[in-house]
């Protein structure tokens, strides 16, 4: 009978122990998604601040259409509609530039420059 009673009590503990457990991993486990919570509110502000700083940085020298453009990616994720943006305004000065290196030889190298740019700019939007 006291073996019975030895082995009850080696059961009660080990379930005790076992639930003491499963808290433990329920606690981290609430703990992890509240701290990953705070991280995206993190990286959000983060984000926030860089756009506003951006279209601060914009109003000196882009049309109010970028600007617009730029600012509306506030509620967009991913990276797809910046880069229409810049692939538009690329090729914008690459045509420019092209029709100006018609008339001046000297500005054909830095035609190559702005289509290395845009060649690289696509690349690295298309690896993200």
């Amino acid at each position: 009978m006291a073996d019975e009673e030895s082995g009850f009590d080696e059961l009660m503990r080990l379930s005790q122990q076992f639930t003491r457990q499963q808290e433990d991993h329920e606690e981290k486990e609430r703990q992890r998604e509240e701290q990953g919570k705070k991280v995206q509110g993190v990286l959000q502000g983060l984000k926030e601040l860089k756009l506003s700083m951006t279209i601060e940085q914009l109003q000196t020298v882009a049309t109010p259409e970028i600007i617009e453009e730029v600012n509306a990616l506030r509620s967009k994720e991913g990276t797809e509609d910046l880069r229409k943006v810049i692939s538009s305004l690329a090729d914008d000065l690459e045509n420019r530039l092209g029709a100006i290196s018609a008339s001046n030889a000297d500005i054909t190298p830095l035609v190559s420059s702005m289509r290395t740019l845009s060649i690289l700019m696509d690349l690295y939007f298309s690896l993200q």
